[in-house]
């Protein structure tokens, strides 16, 4: 036996319904919340260009038809052409706002950002746009150490340093170096961390090189701001942001090639005596264009010696002294504030110096023997140019002697004989001693009665 239990057909279709009742609301759940039909979405930017991997927030507001915001949680969809966003996908809060973080990147060039809720977007005209790396330079200074390089040719450091258009140093930028003479290390070189390229330019003629970095583009635009919503009050909107050109930037700088100094020795007109100083002219004439002040001039006199004369403009006169006798090179090297050397050499003979003349005269001799004869002799020393006597003295032929001291000219000395065996002949000398070192004797003879 058995029974049937009996549910009313209004009880079994609610049983059967509510199943899918709880899955429709489910579902209902499940779908995102977006932006009603005829919503305005703006977009501005924090920043509008960014270094290599630089950040920026990104703000997004969506604005109803009505011009109130829509429901917060509302989701926007955020899409770039470079680099990437975080969140991609951002719920609005209770003003419509929504904040999402833009990221550049490695890459140069434009990210165009857009969003979308729904059917609304920012449309064609509303895309925020960021320049990256290269794309965002503003300026590019190019400076050369040394900025002038010798004569003969040299090398010069070539820095170009690269800003964004903020006035920022822009880091990791591709800078590309030409030059109109010479050669480059390197043509094309990304800039530190200090946003800073270097090259080295050798040339032996003036040369102007050029540095550049980024892509040209149109001038900037700033887009207009977007109508009201027609009769309904106008929503507070942050203000859009000026639409950045990708843009090229180039700077030049010119290293000249400077012109040497002239150098011309002149020795004295006559040979110099050996030991006695005699002067020298060095002639520095800088060049009317392109020259530069003389560094230093240094001397190598060829007997062994050398001389820094340092920074001579003009004639500089200078006084030597050869030891000995002989000819000698001498050789001068001069060095410009450009690097510039340059050398002048001439030769000079040095010859023996003259000894002092010494002339002895006995002008007084007594004509009679006695215990006491004076005689009177009259001295005269005379030195050759440039040479001075330390001393003289006197001998006699009697055994005895007097020092005349550094006499240079004519005196007159009075000797007393007093020796009983004077009579006879006497040998008088005169010894020089001169200022080289050097003796010299002058000789007479006297007859004593």
């Amino acid at each position: 036996m058995f029974s049937v239990l009996m549910i009313p057909r209004w009880r079994l279709a609610a049983l059967i319904l509510l199943p899918a009742l709880f899955a429709v609301v489910s579902s209902c759940q499940r779908v995102p919340l977006l932006a009603p039909s005829g919503s305005v979405i703006s977009l501005t930017s924090a920043a509008t260009v960014l270094p290599f991997n630089g950040t920026t927030t990104i703000t997004g507001q969506v604005i109803e038809a009505s011009g109130s915001p829509p429901h917060s949680g509302t989701h926007v969809t955020f899409t770039t052409t470079l680099g990437a966003i975080q969140p991609s996908d951002a719920q609005t809060d209770s003003s419509g706002i929504v904040r999402v973080t833009f990221s550049a990147g490695a890459q140069s060039g434009t990210a165009t950002i857009t969003a979308i809720s729904g059917g609304s977007s920012v449309g064609s005209n509303g895309a925020v746009k960021i320049l990256v790396g290269a794309a965002a330079v503003g300026r590019v200074n190019v400076t050369a150490n040394p900025a002038t390089v010798p004569a003969t040719g040299g090398s010069s450091t070539i820095s170009a340093s690269v800003l964004d258009q903020n006035g920022n140093q822009l880091a990791i930028a591709p800078v590309s170096f030409n030059t109109t003479a010479g050669t480059l290390s390197a043509l094309l070189v990304s800039t530190d961390a200090n946003g800073i390229a270097q090259t080295t330019l050798t040339t032996t003629t003036t040369a102007t090189v050029t540095a550049s970095v980024g892509a040209s583009g149109s001038a900037p635009t700033t887009p207009t701001t977007p109508p009201s919503n027609g009769g309904g009050t106008t929503p507070t909107t942050p203000s859009p942001s000026p639409t950045p050109t990708a843009s090229q930037a180039s700077g030049s700088v010119t290293v000249n090639v400077g012109a040497a100094p002239t150098l011309v020795i002149t020795p004295p007109t006559t040979p110099p005596n050996a030991g006695v100083p005699s002067s020298y002219t060095f002639a520095v004439t800088v060049a009317t264009s392109n020259g530069s002040a003389v560094r230093d001039l240094t001397v190598s006199w060829g007997d062994g010696s050398s001389q820094d004369l340092g920074a001579v403009t003009g004639n500089a006169v200078v006084a030597h002294v050869y030891a000995n006798a002989g000819t000698f090179t001498i050789l001068a090297t001069l060095i410009d504030s450009f690097g510039n050397v340059v050398t002048a050499q001439t030769a000079v003979s040095v010859i023996a110096a003259a000894s002092p003349t010494i002339i002895i005269t006995a002008t007084s001799i007594p004509t009679v023997h006695s215990a006491s004869m004076p005689v009177t002799f009259q001295v005269q020393v005379t030195p050759p140019t440039g040479i001075g006597v330390q001393t003289v003295t006197m001998a006699f032929g009697d055994g005895q002697t007097s020092s005349l001291g550094g006499l240079t000219g004519t005196t007159t000395i009075t000797h007393l004989y007093n020796d009983p065996g004077a009579a006879g002949s006497k040998l008088i000398t005169v010894s020089v001693l001169d200022t080289l070192g050097r003796t010299t004797t002058g000789q007479t003879t006297i007859t004593l009665p």
